[in-house]
């Protein structure tokens, strides 16, 4: 009498897909878009708050997005090399930049610059509502540090590994490889830097700059690196030198 084989087994040891796995198959963009608008959300309810609670609202800001990010890390694309040396190079450049050609643009008749014209003592300083003490430099570190490390994270996510390629194909952007170079998506992208960063004229040549290294090295890692020298060279800066129409 013939021998009955068993009928095959399922895999019991496969894991079911998680309700993350689920939303982000159904929602692809939602890992680059939500931790950069989840900061720009926490950023719009703290300045309503006004700037004596601002240093908790930077806060919350920071680590509320890096909260989001840290959810959907897994499924951002890869991030590549750091390569140091053009970072370093690109990032200190760009803050110097970004301090000498600001105050250029102001001079000019023809820039519309919400802060332009205000007085120095409309800015905010830290010290005016945390002190000298122990309080200043927990912010200072919240406030620095959150500017070189997650903001980079948040925004090289949204601008070069979605909004780049969302630009070129709106369809199936993840198809797209990083660095791919089309001249409508470099320029757009640059020029929809106006949109987040008041001071818009220095902020569109931020962009290109970082667009061309991110086609010449292809590494969102290497963006990330660049983006937090840039923003902890800057804020050192307004720091030290008190030119608060930067910090906000």
């Amino acid at each position: 009498m013939p021998v009955m084989s068993e009928p095959p087994q399922l895999d019991q040891q496969r894991p079911a897909t998680s309700r993350l796995d689920r939303f982000v198959q159904t929602y692809p963009h939602a890992p680059y878009v939500l931790p950069f608008f989840t900061f720009l959300l926490l950023m719009g309810i703290g300045a309503r708050f006004g700037p004596k609670y601002l240093h908790y609202a930077y806060a919350v800001r920071i680590f509320g997005s890096l909260a989001v990010a840290l959810v959907f890390w897994k499924y951002f694309p890869p991030l590549g090399k750091v390569h140091w040396i053009p970072s370093i190079v690109v990032g200190l450049a760009v803050a110097y930049g970004w301090v000498i050609g600001h105050h250029w643009f102001c001079s000019q008749s023809w820039y519309f610059q919400p802060f332009a014209d205000a007085k120095p003592d409309a800015f905010y300083d830290p010290r005016d509502y945390v002190g000298q003490g122990v309080g200043l430099w927990l912010f200072l570190t919240v406030r620095i540090g959150g500017a070189a490390t997650v903001v980079p994270i948040v925004e090289e996510i949204f601008w070069r590994a979605f909004i780049l390629r969302l630009l070129i194909d709106r369809y199936d952007f993840e198809s797209v490889p990083l660095g791919k170079f089309t001249w409508m998506s470099f320029i757009l992208c640059s020029l929809m830097s106006a949109l987040e960063h008041p001071q818009w004229g220095v902020g569109i040549l931020c962009w290109v700059v970082y667009n061309l290294l991110f086609y010449w090295k292809k590494s969102l890692m290497c963006l990330m690196v660049t983006h937090g020298i840039t923003n902890l060279a800057l804020y050192v800066y307004v720091f030290v030198y008190e030119d608060w129409v930067f910090w906000s």
